[in-house]
């Protein structure tokens, strides 16, 4: 309880940042600088754009963006990732508000601003409460194919602004279909902005990584938009963009509202989580230091608080940026308060330079940034590789397009939890044979060398036993008695992998003692773990199975089931012969140093082993059989 109280009291337990400042070096910051004026130069237009598409006007993103940075800075564990704006977070939280109020009216702007709090209260949550894990269980295949349908449906809403045309309707396909039967009405000098726009863009991109192509393009059409009069020529533009920051303060919502956005805050919290932590850990493997998921999941959600204590909007992680902060050489999170900085400058006095930027711009540099989540290569890889993961990435993408963006979020986390309880209840078992020259008992399909003991199966469910699998495991090894070549007097079944047995399980194993009781057959285990044996006596399995067979190694249980019967058979020679040779050499190389009770161990061991030797230099009895 001390230790306890001792690492709550540390400040770096608190505030990471105060952990990784240690050792700062002056150098850094140099790195650092350079980072933030990445992150800022690419964050503008960006944030800008996806202000738009989570139906926020654009000085949303300089509101919602320094409060972000700050707090995931300074309560976030890894040093390099950039939480600011996210398109995938912007358009889920687009889709949840847009069924509870007018896009653009004030209502819509503080269920925006309250649907991000409420995401940052279940993200904070769940890291206190440290539900780190649950990211293990969003299948990356599916993952995928969530965000690659996302990424369409993004780049889809924005196709409309690149031609010039209004009114595109709702659903991907309806917008496709609008777009293509429209296509003869498109504004050709916004037609010409856009696609000037996308050339530009991506030929700067493919120059120069660090070059910060999205704000170069967007200073050339502010230039353009002045110079050419675009305005005038009926070209869509930004408009006026008030300058300042928004005064901190909780939106005007009813607990009604609250309820309505619970779903899709709950989703927009996972989403965040699952598109920071894979990027957030690769880094930190990258510079030599821990990424925990539980600060994560608190940096995330203080940062989407903040920024929707602001009057801003849901936030997440950004792959790109925080790619071009570590290319810049950022060391710390003092990039992420730096950039931070910077944008409130440009709040504060530079919005006014924005009035002239074509939408079509914006759309670019969104169509432009959401590519890079169309994975064809990882689909193509999957396709080759496993055909199932090809077919749940497949399964998510199409649910996005068809069903719309929270109907596919809940598609996705469904699959996801479908294959975790389909993958977890198949009888996974691994057949164990000896290996030639060993003691040592191992997979028999990855080691075709191995062999198995005449009348023992050794079996070990690789999934664990629990209530998901138990019925599964128990018919498969009686189906794998029936099927096996030779009689089977005796199986011993490996629990390792059986961290924490529950009722259901113990249930199947005493029901496998008796049927394996009426054909012959004894039931040994082996390795169960403590809160498996503890299970084992509450139930009352292990007087039902004997506790003389229960064994604290697999090697115990097959001494022990070779010493009961007369061997004769090749193998059961071969392995008490190299038995006691491995155990000699073992015990002259470490039984002084090993404790009593393993010493006993081992010297009952070995009398076991030399009682099945004598036993096979006895003459064989050559009466008739």
């Amino acid at each position: 309880m001390r230790q306890r109280s001792t690492t709550l009291a540390r400040p770096s337990a608190v505030i990471p940042l105060l952990g990784s400042m240690r050792g700062y070096r002056p150098g850094w910051l140099k790195r650092d600088l350079v980072g933030a004026l990445t992150i800022t130069a690419l964050l503008i237009p960006e944030g800008m754009a996806y202000a738009q598409l989570a139906g926020a006007p654009p000085q949303a993103a300089f509101y919602a963006c320094p409060a972000a940075l700050v707090l995931y800075a300074l309560l976030g564990s890894s040093r390099q990732l950039v939480v600011a704006v996210s398109a995938t977070v912007a358009v889920l939280s687009a889709a949840t508000v847009s069924a509870l109020a007018p896009s653009g009216s004030a209502h819509y702007l503080a269920l925006t601003a309250g649907l991000a709090i409420l995401a940052g209260l279940i993200s904070l949550l769940a890291g206190v409460l440290r539900l780190g894990r649950i990211a293990q269980f969003f299948s990356p295949s599916v993952l995928t194919g969530f965000v690659f349908g996302l990424a369409l449906v993004i780049a889809m809403k924005q196709v409309p602004k690149l031609f010039g045309l209004k009114g595109a309707g709702e659903g991907f396909f309806e917008q496709l279909w609008f777009v293509l039967t429209h296509l003869p009405e498109s504004h050709l000098p916004t037609l010409l902005v856009g696609a000037s726009c996308l050339v530009l863009l991506v030929v700067l991109e493919r120059i120069s990584e660090r070059l910060p192509a999205a704000l170069v393009v967007l200073v050339l059409a502010i230039l353009a938009s002045h110079l050419l009069g675009l305005q005038a020529r009926r070209v869509a533009v930004v408009g006026n963009i008030p300058a300042g920051l928004a005064a901190p303060r909780l939106p005007d919502m009813k607990w009604s509202d609250v309820l309505a956005l619970l779903p899709g805050a709950c989703g927009i919290a996972l989403v965040a989580f699952a598109e920071a932590i894979g990027p957030a850990r690769m880094l930190g493997a990258r510079h030599g230091y821990t990424v925990n998921a539980n600060r994560e999941l608190i940096g995330l959600g203080c940062a989407n608080m903040g920024a929707g204590l602001f009057q801003g909007f849901s936030i997440g992680c950004s792959l790109s940026k925080s790619a071009a902060n570590d290319q810049a050489g950022a060391r710390s999170q003092v990039s992420s308060l730096v950039a931070a900085g910077l944008t409130l400058l440009v709040a504060l006095f530079f919005t006014p330079l924005f009035r002239a930027l074509p939408e079509a711009t914006l759309g670019v540099i969104v169509v432009v940034a959401v590519s890079g989540m169309m994975e064809v290569g990882e689909l193509r890889r999957l396709f080759r590789m496993r055909r199932p993961d090809f077919l749940v990435a497949m399964a998510a993408l199409l649910g996005v397009l068809v069903f719309d963006v929270l109907p596919g979020l809940l598609l996705a986390v469904g699959l996801s939890l479908l294959l975790t309880i389909y993958r977890a209840s198949l009888p996974r078992l691994s057949e164990l044979g000896r290996a030639a020259g060993t003691l040592d008992f191992v997979d028999m399909r990855h080691q075709p060398s191995a062999h198995p003991l005449p009348g023992l199966m050794v079996l070990r469910p690789n999934e664990g036993i629990f209530f998901a699998n138990a019925e599964s495991l128990r018919e498969e090894i009686l189906e794998r008695i029936q099927r096996s070549p030779r009689p089977v007097r005796t199986v011993l079944l490996d629990l390792e992998a059986t961290t924490d047995l529950d009722v259901p399980g113990a249930d199947m194993l005493a029901d496998l003692h008796e049927d394996l009781e009426t054909q012959g057959v004894t039931l040994l285990l082996a390795r169960a773990l403590a809160p498996t044996r503890e299970m084992m006596e509450r139930t009352g399995l292990l007087e039902k199975v004997g506790r003389d067979h229960l064994y604290p190694h697999v090697l115990s249980g097959v001494v022990d089931y070779l010493a009961r019967y007369a061997p004769y058979a090749e193998e059961e020679r071969a392995f008490f012969h190299d038995g006691l040779h491995r155990l000699e050499t073992l015990a002259e190389e470490v039984e002084d140093s090993m404790p009593a009770e393993e010493r006993d161990q081992l010297e009952r061991m070995r009398q076991k082993l030399r009682q099945g030797e004598s036993v096979l230099e006895e003459p064989r009895d050559s009466g008739p059989h």
